[in-house]
């Protein structure tokens, strides 16, 4: 099973004033559909309120094929939504409005496995509020053996507080795979080059693969001592909205597949984090092309999510 835990809420897209849309949104939510629509195995752990939006929300998850056992519901709660306003080079800026209770307390599964991924991020992770949920999640299923994928997702943020920078800190020591954007790691480290991110984030956690994202022109992977740049996909862009979040399930739905092939042939005596075990430099940079694929189509259209998986 995959997992992604991370925030739910309404997109309402506005390409001008008298052009709008309406998707279910949250990047977490994003990947989780992307996934769905892929076939494999997926599940969302985040939090709604009862109103008609939540219903809505909810149909659309299972009618994608997202199990919903662990989406909270709080009665007599409405929704978040997000205003997402794309200029001209079909980029958003967004006004957030949250709508949670004063108490909130996640659902989660009461086991994760190494026959797991755990995709976690985004200021969601970080949320003093759910902090100890959030951190229970994500160290069981560490202790499970599962695979964990951490994208920041911090673009707009001050990080200067003391208890973020370590929930940040915390996020990026229990993860396997580290992925975000030159949008992230400036806000998160100032304005660095790609090998001195990767040296930043080697200093919290040795012995991830790190995965460095840079829209229009393309990602960048360090893969143990290899670095592996790649073009971006010639796109007729549409909308940007949820590109890095297929980005994730692209990479996802490799890895889930790799993890398929090594416990069905039994070629490893140790199956935990077999997807990580059983991928080599020429492993590596499929998953980057996994994920830049996936983001290419979501480019290329107004939903958040792909219509369908692009084949491998």
């Amino acid at each position: 099973m995959i997992y992604t835990l991370g925030e739910s809420l309404l997109d309402i897209i506005f390409k001008n004033t008298n052009n709008l849309l309406a998707r279910p949104g949250g990047g977490m939510l994003n990947t989780a559909v992307s996934l769905g629509r892929s076939g494999v195995d997926v599940s969302l752990i985040s939090e709604l309120g009862d109103d008609e939006t939540a219903k809505m929300i909810v149909d659309f998850l299972k009618d994608n094929g997202v199990g919903t056992k662990y989406v909270k519901k709080y009665y007599h709660q409405h929704t978040s939504i997000a205003l997402a306003f794309l200029n001209e080079q079909k980029v958003p800026t967004f006004s957030i409005y949250k709508t949670y209770p004063e108490k909130r307390r996640l659902i989660f599964p009461s086991e994760i496995t190494e026959a797991d991924i755990l995709v976690y991020g985004s200021l969601y992770s970080l949320d003093p509020a759910i902090r100890n949920d959030i951190v229970e999640i994500i160290v069981s299923a560490k202790q499970g053996g599962a695979l964990l994928c951490y994208d920041p997702n911090i673009r707009q943020h001050n990080l200067d507080d003391p208890e973020i920078r370590m929930a940040f800190k915390e996020n990026v020591s229990f993860a396997n795979i580290i992925k975000g954007s030159d949008e992230d790691f400036n806000n998160i480290f100032g304005s660095l080059s790609e090998d001195d991110y990767f040296s930043e984030i080697l200093k919290i956690n040795p012995e991830a693969l790190f995965i460095f994202t840079k829209g229009p022109e393309g990602v960048c992977g360090f893969y143990k001592d290899s670095r592996i740049d790649l073009p971006a996909i010639e796109t007729d862009v549409v909308s940007t909205i949820g590109a890095g979040d297929a980005f994730n399930a692209g990479m996802v739905y490799y890895l889930n597949n790799i993890k398929d092939k090594s416990r069905k042939s039994k070629r490893s005596e140790d199956p935990d984090l077999s997807g990580i075990k059983d991928l080599d430099v020429d492993g590596f940079r499929k998953m980057l092309e996994a994920g830049l694929g996936f983001s290419s189509e979501v480019c290329g259209s107004v939903d958040n999510y792909i219509s369908k998986p692009p084949t491998y």
